[in-house]
């Protein structure tokens, strides 16, 4: 073959191997948007490098910055088993080529790596391969060095520069399909999040929405008529009463002494009215400030007052399409009467400080210990007003007027406090009862429920309430003893006195019957009797 004809060849094969390789750079390129995994990706990458370069392998080798580290991540190799080999290695990041490329960030061409001191051997050791050549260039993105490129052992001849300048080309591709991925990761990452946070979210509100359904249940249950204790012809009639005013949108006024419970006839009445679905709100209009009054019930605008730091709603609007329950409304000013009279006409409320008035629908409940009719010939509560107020009323008898419901409300508050502090009380003894029942109560239901609080704390580890266990105040002011019983000496003195009365009516009344005297005060035949030797009987 001439020189000629020679040198035409090799010109046609360089011109054959450079088309190969702008062929390989326009189909890795068009790539990009082929591979939606950066997996495949970057394999279809090293694979088409490897080909078109006639080299023994290709891999991707990614720095580790925590542990300051090359791992392995992709390669592409023709002996059988070195990809998985190579997978399971590490170096430290300053070893090697690889090391050496990846500090400087400039790519190099190493046609006899025996002649590079820097070549890192143990690798060559753990995978069985002979490294012979190799290309190493830097995997940059936005002036970071993130990894190393290293294509090995040309198949035939040397690589050359051309070979280093492909190699080169591609590197951004790769780095920047790397971040690609990285952000992508990260996108999908935190959408992940996101979605768990809204499923997270929607679980939340679903349990919200359960518990404020299981709450509502829960609270129209506690405030349904059949909660509240007793069971005397004077409750049945006031039961009755209330089931009439129930659907009626009217304003109810509700007299009863203190301690009665004014305010649980109220929330009964709320809870079982058409307007249960709304607020029930409270306001106590005794002994407190009028424009702290006022502020309360028809808010306020901010700096209309010292302190007024904020926008306040009122009780009235927060009511609205509810109820608001306004307990001792005997106490209120001139002035509140007033305002409370314009709202209950007009049904506007006026905030302090404003200079608007805004349309509320509330249902107002009222509570007075007060003889308002009185106060109103004394000409200290509007007479008008009190028309407005007393649509409907409710009076709630005191408990010395109800003493049948005494036993049941005593249980009752019994076992409330005893599941409350985990005490044993199942009840309290006959005695007890009896002391309780002939007891005036001036401070009536919630005077009774305290003093029942106080027994189940004093009376640990026992099935039931004793008189001992009851306040002194209790024991000394019952009837129970009669005139022969004399109420003096040491508690437990009163307590043995009170017993041996107690014992004494019953025997007497049953003729010495000792079956229905226990029967009757709540013992067994065999409890009696250790009453009666204990006392002498």
């Amino acid at each position: 073959m001439t020189k000629k004809r020679k040198a035409k060849k090799e010109s046609h094969s360089t011109l054959s191997s450079k088309a190969g390789l702008i062929r390989t750079l326009w189909d890795i390129s068009q790539s990009l948007y082929q591979y939606i995994s950066i997996d495949e990706l970057i394999l279809h990458i090293i694979k088409q490098m490897k080909e078109v370069m006639e080299a023994e392998g290709v891999s991707v080798i990614l720095h580790d910055g925590p542990r300051n580290e090359f791992v392995f991540c992709w390669a592409e190799s023709d002996p059988n088993g070195l990809v998985t080999k190579l997978k399971e290695i590490r170096f430290p990041a300053e070893k090697g080529i690889a090391g050496s490329v990846f500090k400087s960030g400039k790519a190099e061409l190493i046609s006899n790596i025996d002649h590079d001191p820097r070549h890192y051997k143990e690798i060559d050791y753990s995978t069985g391969f002979k490294t012979s050549s190799m290309i190493a260039a830097p995997l940059q993105k936005k002036e970071k060095t993130i990894g190393v490129l290293e294509v090995l052992n040309k198949k035939k001849g040397i690589f050359d520069h051309e070979d280093l300048t492909f190699v080169t080309t591609l590197t951004p591709i790769i780095a920047m399909a790397l971040d690609n991925a990285r952000m992508y990761a990260e996108l999908d990452e935190a959408y992940k999040e996101l979605q768990a946070v809204y499923e997270e979210k929607d679980k939340l509100l679903r349990h919200t929405e359960e518990e404020n359904i299981l709450l509502r249940r829960e609270i129209e249950k506690r405030f349904s008529f059949d909660e509240i204790i007793g069971n005397s012809k004077v409750m049945v009639d006031l039961f009755k009463l209330c089931e009439k005013v129930i659907d009626l949108d009217i304003t109810v006024l509700i007299e009863g002494e203190t301690g009665t419970g004014k305010e649980l006839i109220a929330r009964c009445v709320h809870y079982n009215s058409p307007r249960s679905t709304g607020a029930f709100v409270s306001q106590n209009c005794g002994g407190i400030p009028e424009t702290l009054l006022t502020s309360e019930l028809f808010g306020h605008k901010k700096g209309s007052f010292t302190g007024a730091v904020a926008d306040k709603k009122g009780l009235f609007d927060i009511a609205h399409g509810g109820t608001i329950f306004l307990d001792e409304v005997g106490e209120m000013s001139p002035a509140m009467q007033t305002s409370l009279l314009r709202v209950l006409q007009d049904g506007e409320i006026r905030p302090l400080g404003a200079d608007y008035h805004k349309t509320v629908d509330t249902r107002v409940i009222s509570a007075t210990n007060k003889n308002l009719e009185e106060e109103v010939a004394k000409g200290k509560f509007r007479e008008d007003l009190l028309y407005r107020l007393n649509v409907f009323t409710i009076k709630v008898p005191p408990l010395r007027e109800r003493t049948g419901d005494i036993r049941l409300l005593a249980n009752h508050f019994a076992k409330k406090y005893s599941l409350k502090i985990d005490r044993a009380t199942k009840g309290l003894s006959p005695e007890a009862l009896h002391c309780l029942e002939t007891y005036l109560f001036p401070g009536n239901v919630r005077e009774l429920e305290n003093e029942i609080e106080r027994a189940v704390a004093l009376a640990q580890n026992v099935s039931l309430i004793e008189v001992s266990h009851l306040s002194e105040k209790i024991i000394k002011k019952s009837a129970a003893v009669g005139s022969e019983v004399e109420m003096k000496g040491t508690l437990k003195e009163m307590v043995v006195a009170l017993e041996k009365a107690v014992l004494t009516q019953a025997l007497e009344k049953h003729g010495g019957n000792r079956t229905r005297v226990a029967g009757e005060l709540g013992l067994s035949r065999y409890g009696l009797m250790k009453k009666l030797q204990r006392y002498g009987f």
